[in-house]
């Protein structure tokens, strides 16, 4: 089966009734192979424009004919074109939809069935719209935390490079002929000497180390190393963490309410939380329901979640308003995942710039140490 990542090619064997043992990558992804790839705001401009639609009293077919025609992605085009074709030849939409796990994953397919069961397809469609929204903003806040630090280190090493090309030497030639230069200033004259005279090789990898990284974190498993590294550094893989939970509880909270039948709804959101601790409370606390126990006492003892969220499960479970606890938790906890994004932001610019002074700091000391060692000698 071809697919861009294991969980696509699971999704499509799934799709086609066949449970797989286990799922191997063939080979890897070619670089530069995601001009096919479509956007979740694609999908989420789709599902916006679809509901508009719907409630105008368009027939499905004739609404995702003109959805064919507005979109601006020559993959989506193709896959919409496919599922009005199904859907002309007498299919459901959720079983069109199915065949394309490549473009809508099994938490949109899910709202598609209980939509079409209860026969409110534009109102659900807006739901999802709002849910994808949100899930789009979350995942906006944290890449913007990933991102920041990194954008910056990376701009104040090129200024750092621009002094090292060009001042060093100007320094280095008013130095000349005035005998031994000391070792920290011949360093860094030796370094402007190697940079000036062969900038290719350093240049390449300047350029290419992180295009690498870019193209490697779109692979199954470099995104899987990449994750891994990350939830390693304290604060970091705190909001990877906390992210994991949000996206959890919402499309948990959105699948209990448009109808989805509980133990499905948890097997949803265990991939849609993409985090390897949260999916481990996820399928402990799913054991303890299928054994016909406490759904909250499963959250508790998989000693991953904190107490409040157990405790207000405990309390949804006993008051049967489970979809409202589930809501208040994704309220409650994208509240905290700000502060902690915030809290990073504003950490990391003193770090910054405690470490660009330090590196600046020793360039200056390092083309003035001469000029004191000059001062010392005619004292």
């Amino acid at each position: 089966v071809k697919a861009k990542t294991l969980q696509l090619a699971r999704l499509k064997l799934n799709a086609q009734q066949i449970s797989p043992v286990f799922i191997k990558e063939k080979s890897i992804i070619p670089f530069f192979s995601g001009g096919g790839q479509i956007s979740s705001t694609t999908v989420l401009f789709f599902t916006r424009q679809l509901s508009f639609l719907l409630q105008s009293g368009i027939s499905l077919v004739q609404a995702l004919g003109m959805c064919v025609s507005t979109t601006a992605s020559p993959a989506f085009k193709e896959a919409l074109k496919q599922i009005v074709r199904q859907l002309e030849g007498g299919q459901s939409l959720s079983k069109c939809l199915r065949s394309r796990p490549d473009v809508f994953d099994g938490f949109y397919v899910n709202m598609i069935v209980c939509a079409e069961e209860t026969g409110l397809l534009d109102q659900v469609l807006k739901d999802l719209a709002n849910y994808m929204e949100k899930a789009e903003m979350i995942k906006s806040r944290v890449k913007s935390a990933m991102m920041y630090p990194a954008v910056v280190l990376i701009i104040s090493l090129l200024i750092i490079l621009g002094i090292i090309i060009f001042v060093v030497p100007q320094f280095a030639a008013l130095y000349a002929g005035k005998g031994g230069l000391p070792a920290l200033t011949q360093a860094f004259v030796s370094l402007s000497d190697l940079l000036r005279g062969n900038p290719l090789p350093f240049i390449g990898a300047l350029i290419g180390i992180p295009l690498f990284i870019y193209q490697y974190s779109k692979m199954e498993h470099g995104k899987q190393v990449i994750q891994q590294t990350v939830r390693v550094l304290p604060l970091f893989g705190k909001i990877q963490f906390q992210a994991g939970m949000v996206r959890f509880f919402r499309s948990f909270h959105s699948l209990l309410r448009s109808g989805v039948n509980f133990l499905e709804a948890l097997d949803v959101a265990y991939n849609i939380a993409d985090h390897p601790n949260v999916q481990r409370g996820i399928k402990m606390s799913r054991e303890y329901v299928t054994k016909g126990k406490s759904f909250a006492k499963g959250l508790e003892n998989s000693k991953v979640f904190p107490p409040l969220v157990f405790q207000m499960t405990k309390i949804g479970e006993e008051s049967g308003k489970m979809e409202q606890t589930f809501e208040n938790l994704t309220n409650y906890y994208e509240e905290i995942l700000d502060n902690l994004i915030s809290g990073l932001i504003k950490m990391i610019e003193p770090l910054l710039l405690v470490f660009l002074g330090g590196i600046v700091g020793t360039i200056v000391l390092a083309l003035y140490l001469p000029v004191f060692q000059m001062g010392e000698l005619v004292n």
